[in-house]
């Protein structure tokens, strides 16, 4: 491995992992949508098992399904992403290259939040092509209003001036993920390892179901009290509320993430460097 001391070559390092993972998901991807189009042309069904279509035809069966296919692979690379960073996070060899934990998890962290950005930006430019046929000049604002993340939205007056709060609230949301599948990873390690009896993949399955469960609980009740400020005041009314979430979220994700860097300082770091 290069100089490791720096955050910059940290990220670029790790980066160039990652990276292999977004082009074979992404060529997944473009199968996938080359499949689905001849095996609907075929058979001229378009009402498939997660899809479906008003017309009977190719081009607006991915103007209503081309943001469904995004998300679902959307999810997989996140699961493929957060089994990449759990893997450097307990990885020895990382741990004894690097100069600083903190600066390691943090760059394994953002390098996977820009492995999404890059591959959400490469599945945006397929359904622009496919959304071509239908939109025409506004085939990029429908791409991207899908999924609120554009200002513009075709055949409807005005602009949606919270996009901004969306693409953050998208962004604090994945690291939300990272930082929290960390934190289950590295809780259920230290509190199994603590138990008089001898740790197990069973005994830190069931840890981690124990930390989603209190985390889900806890979540409920505060999205509910959040849900009631805003029925209850007029004033937050006025504008979309998706920046109270985005509020409610940094503080989440600033929570999580100082936990993890101190689990890794004080327990994982040593744990591995003195296997």
């Amino acid at each position: 491995m290069n100089d490791l001391t720096s955050f910059g070559n940290l990220f670029k390092q790790m980066w160039l992992q990652k990276r292999r993972y977004i082009y074979l998901l992404f060529f997944i991807n473009l199968f996938t949508i080359i499949f689905v189009s001849l095996f609907a042309l075929a058979t001229q069904n378009y009402n498939l098992l997660f899809f479906e279509s008003p017309n009977k035809s190719l081009v607006d069966f991915w103007r209503y399904n081309s943001a469904n296919l995004t998300i679902y692979f959307d999810l997989a690379f996140g699961v493929i992403t957060c089994w990449q960073n759990e893997k450097i996070n307990m990885s020895q060899t990382w741990h004894l290259a690097a100069a600083d934990e903190g600066k390691t998890y943090l760059a394994n962290v953002f390098s996977s939040l820009i492995a999404c950005g890059f591959f959400f930006l490469l599945q945006q430019i397929v359904n622009t092509l496919l959304l071509i046929p239908t939109m025409g000049a506004d085939c990029v604002a429908e791409a991207f209003s899908q999924f609120g993340l554009s200002p513009i939205t075709p055949n409807i007056t005005g602009i949606n001036i919270a996009f901004e709060f969306y693409w953050f609230f998208v962004v604090l949301v994945i690291l939300f993920i990272y930082f929290f599948v960390s934190f289950t990873n590295f809780a259920s390690r230290i509190v199994s390892e603590e138990l008089p009896m001898k740790s197990t993949l069973w005994i830190r399955l069931l840890i981690i179901a124990i930390l989603v469960i209190i985390a889900v609980y806890v979540g409920s009740i505060v999205f509910t009290h959040l849900q009631n400020l805003i029925d209850t005041n007029k004033s937050l009314q006025t504008y979309d509320p998706i920046w109270l979430d985005d509020i409610l979220l940094l503080l989440v994700d600033l929570i999580f993430g100082l936990c993890d860097i101190l689990f890794v300082k004080k327990w994982v770091e040593p744990k591995i460097v003195n296997r």
